[in-house]
C-alpha cells in the first residue's frame, strides 16, 4: 500500500471521528437549524458542515471495510476469516474498559449532575439503560437488535453492525470457497437471522461496508477506475445531495422517500470508495519509498488515525458528562443560540473528547479498531 493511500485513509479516518463528534455535541449545545434567530453566514456554514455527522458514518465504515480487505488480501486465504475474527474479537476485549468507563460516567451524570434533565428529560437521551443486562448483551454486540445499547452509547449500535457484518462476510466467503453444506449452512443461517433481528438499517451500513471490503481486496489497480477529477465530484455530488436531501421522506412518493432516506448513505459511501480506488494504485512511487522517514504532519496524521475508532464509538458518555458539567455547575443552558461562547465552548468539548480517546488509545494499545494492516 503506497504512503499516499495509507496518508489519505488516515486522514479521512480521523475527520470522520472528529465531524460525528462535532456533529453530536452541537445538536446538544445548538438549537435546531429551524429554530435559529438569526442567520450569519458563519452560522449556516458551520451547521451545514456539522450536519454531515451521518456521512462521516458512511466513511468511517467504507474505510473499516478497507481495512478488513486489506487484511484479508495479505493474509494467507486458509487462515485469513478465522484470524480477522479473533483479532477483531482481541481488539474488542481490549475496548471492555473503555464500555465501563462510560459506563461509570454515565452513573456520575445520571446521580450528581441531571439538574437540566440531560439524563432523564432531553428527549433523545429520555431513558439510560445502565444495567448488567444491557451491559453483557452490548458485550457480546446483541444491540440493538435485542437490547438497547449501553448508557448514553447510542453509537454502539454501529459497533455492532461492523461485528455482524464482518461475522456475515466471514461465513459467505468460507462457504463460497469450500462448498460445503455445514458452512454454506451457516452462512444462511446467520443472514436469515440477521433479516430476522436487525432494523431495516443495518442493510444499508453492511452495504456501505462492503464497498470498502472491495476496494481493499480489489486493489490496488495498475490505472484507475475513474477519472480522478470524476470520482471526487461523485463524492462531492453526493455529499451535497445528502445534506440537501436531509431528513425529508417527500421527495419521492411513499414507499420510495422512506427507502431514499434509508440507503442515501450508501451513494455517500459509492463516492468516497470511488476515490479511495483510485489512490489506492501500485506501483509505489520513488518519492513514497519504505525507508524515507516519515515527516511531522505523517506522523501527526498517524496519531490522530490511532485515536479514531475509539473517538467515534466511545466519545458519547464523555460528551454528555461535560455538557452536564457546563450545565449544572456553571448554568450553560442547553440547545441555546449560536454564539462567541457556544462556539467556544462546543471547541472545547471536542477538543477534550479526543484528546481522552487518544490517551485511552495509548492505554489500552488498541489503535484504529485493532484493522489497520502494517503499512
Amino acid at each position: 500500500m503506497n504512503r499516499r493511500f495509507a496518508t489519505f485513509l488516515d486522514m479521512s479516518l480521523w475527520i470522520s471521528a472528529l465531524m460525528a463528534l462535532v456533529y453530536h455535541v452541537r445538536f446538544l449545545m445548538f438549537v435546531d437549524y429551524d429554530a435559529l434567530q438569526a442567520h450569519s453566514g458563519i452560522d449556516q456554514v458551520f451547521y451545514f458542515l456539522t450536519g454531515l455527522g451521518h456521512e462521516s458514518f458512511a466513511v468511517f465504515f467504507v474505510i473499516n471495510g478497507i481495512f478488513v480487505g486489506l487484511f484479508l488480501r495479505h493474509m494467507p486465504a486458509a487462515q485469513g476469516e478465522r484470524a480477522l475474527l479473533a483479532r477483531w474479537w482481541r481488539s474488542h476485549l481490549a475496548l471492555l474498559p473503555v464500555l465501563a468507563l462510560g459506563g461509570l460516567l454515565d452513573l456520575a451524570g445520571v446521580h450528581f449532575l441531571n439538574g437540566s434533565g440531560l439524563y432523564s428529560d432531553f428527549p433523545a437521551f429520555s431513558s439510560v439503560t445502565l444495567s448488567w443486562t444491557t451491559f453483557y448483551a452490548n458485550l457480546f454486540m446483541l444491540q440493538p437488535a435485542l437490547a438497547p445499547t449501553f448508557g448514553s452509547n447510542g453509537m454502539l449500535y454501529l459497533y455492532a453492525y461492523l461485528w455482524w457484518s464482518c461475522c456475515l462476510l466471514v461465513l459467505l466467503r468460507r462457504a463460497w470457497r469450500s462448498h460445503a453444506p455445514r458452512r454454506v449452512a451457516a452462512g444462511a443461517a446467520l443472514l436469515l437471522g440477521l433479516a430476522v433481528w436487525m432494523p431495516p438499517a443495518f442493510w444499508p451500513w453492511l452495504t456501505v461496508w462492503l464497498l470498502g471490503v472491495a476496494v481493499g481486496l480489489g486493489g490496488p489497480w495498475p490505472r484507475p477506475l475513474l477519472h480522478p477529477l470524476a470520482a471526487w465530484a461523485l463524492l462531492a455530488a453526493a455529499i451535497l445531495f445528502s445534506r440537501l436531501a436531509g431528513a425529508r421522506t417527500d421527495l419521492l412518493p411513499a414507499p420510495w422517500g422512506e427507502l431514499l432516506l434509508l440507503w442515501k448513505y450508501v451513494i455517500v459511501g459509492m463516492g468516497f470508495a470511488a476515490v479511495a480506488s483510485v489512490l489506492y494504485r501500485s506501483p509505489m512511487s520513488a518519492a513514497a519509498a519504505p525507508g524515507a522517514a516519515p515527516s511531522f504532519f505523517a506522523r501527526l496524521n498517524r496519531h490522530l488515525a490511532d485515536s479514531a475508532s475509539v473517538a467515534f464509538l466511545f466519545h458519547f458518555p464523555l460528551m454528555m458528562l461535560l455538557t452536564a458539567i457546563g450545565a449544572d455547575l456553571f448554568g450553560h443552558r442547553l440547545m441555546q443560540q449560536p454564539g462567541p461562547l457556544c462556539y467556544a465552548l462546543v471547541g472545547t468539548i471536542v477538543m477534550l473528547c479526543y484528546a481522552a480517546s487518544h490517551v485511552l488509545v495509548r492505554c489500552i494499545g488498541t489503535r484504529a479498531g485493532g484493522l489497520r494492516p502494517t503499512v
